[in-house]
């Protein structure tokens, strides 16, 4: 962050209580340049430390990067150039990125010349947060939920008080973008790689969750509470409806079938009985639009559709062994 070929930019850390020497640390770097803000609050998760570093900020624009990703020397400064050209006729700015494997570098591009979105594209990333990008009928991979692929107009989040939601400790990035992309329609997309995103397999997406219930419930809430927020098409809430469906995936990878569940087999599988079969799942797997699910994701909404869930579980531990998930429960 410090090698930008410019000057024209400033840094805001955000101590969220870490236990361990981050604080200080971050101390020691806002003393080596004064570009460096640091913020110490007690620990209240990370949509509180993006939102009081989105107050902090006293710049006209707003970009984020996670603790163990990195961006190019040029980025910031090719971000600095690209605003001062547009000014104010744009909102949000995306650009192109690295998803960063060991051993393997993934570049996710929308693949299209750079410039403001057309009225398809725009909407096409209005909907996105609420399942999956769709382009010309089909699903592209490339992230409109990531915060770290974007450049946000600061009077633009704040006028329209797009802040992170405190209680939704799942999906945060991806309600953020809800609410942003549904708020403006002024959308600009460079056509070049900026940020290296770090692929981990041990992050805490990916670690047993016995609240995972409880914190899909609260995304899915406020999903909700956004297509109402925006008055959005029956279309979108179908799209939601498949976001659900993958969700109960989420449920059963990280809690219900998880090796570290300590529950017998026989309370799992009524528990997940319980679970899809009631409200917002029971209607979620019934409406479900299977034309933008992969053939996995078809298959999987099959077995819950017809309340087959032995299969189901038999087919989540054999994807999982796959790729070597600690689903080991049988």
């Amino acid at each position: 962050m410090m090698n930008q070929h410019t000057d024209e930019y400033k840094i805001i850390l955000v101590d969220d209580g870490s236990p361990d020497h981050c604080g200080a640390l971050c101390d020691e770097f806002a003393i080596e340049s004064d570009k460096i803000t640091v913020i110490h609050q007690k620990n209240q998760g990370v949509s509180a430390a993006r939102n009081a570093g989105i107050d902090a900020a006293d710049t006209p624009w707003i970009t984020f990067v996670d603790p163990d990703d990195w961006i190019d020397d040029f980025t910031i400064k090719k971000e600095i150039e690209l605003v001062k050209t547009l000014e104010a006729s744009v909102d949000i700015i995306m650009f192109d990125y690295v998803r960063e494997y060991i051993g393997e570098s993934v570049v996710e591009s929308l693949s299209i010349d750079s410039g403001f979105c057309d009225d398809k594209l725009v909407a096409a990333c209005q909907r996105a947060p609420f399942f999956k990008l769709i382009q010309k009928g089909r699903a592209n991979p490339y992230s409109i939920n990531a915060l770290w692929n974007k450049v946000y107009r600061k009077e633009f989040i704040t006028k329209n008080n797009i802040y992170f939601i405190p209680e939704a400790r799942k999906g945060q990035d991806r309600l953020f973008n809800a609410d942003a992309f549904n708020s403006t329609d002024k959308i600009y997309y460079l056509n070049e790689c900026l940020y290296h995103y770090r692929c981990n397999d041990e992050s805490v997406s990916n670690k047993y969750n016995n609240n995972i219930v409880e914190l899909t419930n609260i995304e899915i809430f406020e999903l909700e509470r956004l297509i109402d927020k925006h008055n959005l098409s029956l279309d979108v809430k179908k799209l939601l409806d498949a976001r659900i469906c993958t969700r109960l995936y989420s449920c059963m990878r990280l809690y219900f079938l998880n090796s570290e569940n300590p529950l017998p087999n026989k309370q799992i599988l009524v528990e997940l009985r319980e679970l899809a079969e009631n409200e917002p799942y029971k209607t979620a797997i019934k409406t479900a639009p299977i034309q933008f699910l992969s053939i996995q994701e078809i298959i999987f909404l099959y077995t819950l559709k017809f309340k087959m869930y032995k299969l189901c579980c038999s087919l989540v531990r054999m994807k999982a062994s796959r790729f070597g998930d600690k689903l080991t429960k049988g």
